[in-house]
């Protein structure tokens, strides 16, 4: 692997993962994280603009830090568990960037947007 590479490249298609409204509840979150078993799910507003991530580790700070019943966190919507804004990186980036935002950010899921701010594909670190 290049790290001249683009990000376009080696992402992850947007039919491989999860995009979820933003008032998706966490129960409907997390069945699509289930059904795609990648561990993380994004959310788009009505314009489809990128505004949030969920990720496994914001579900285990979930379960180790909410002393709610679980009925009602399933209820809640799942953006309110997850990172607002998170970290992303543009379609025509670069691979080495792309690597050195995850590095800094100590992050393994990056979601991948074009210039209008839609998500377009989705970095692991897994994969490159």
């Amino acid at each position: 692997m290049s790290t001249n590479e683009i990000v376009s490249s080696r992402m992850i298609k947007i039919n491989s993962f999860p995009i979820l409204d933003e008032n998706v509840s966490l129960k409907s979150a997390l069945d699509s994280m289930s059904k795609y078993s990648l561990g993380v799910a994004c959310f788009v507003n009505k314009q489809n603009q990128f505004v949030g991530i969920l990720t496994d580790g914001d579900l285990r700070r979930l379960i180790l830090n909410k002393q709610s019943p679980l009925p009602a966190l399933l209820i809640t919507s799942a953006i309110e568990f997850g990172t607002r804004s998170p970290k992303n990186i543009k379609e025509n980036d670069t691979i080495s960037k792309a690597i050195a935002l995850m590095d800094e950010s100590r992050i393994w899921d990056l979601p991948v947007l074009n210039e209008l701010g839609n998500v377009v594909g989705l970095l692991n670190r897994h994969n490159l």
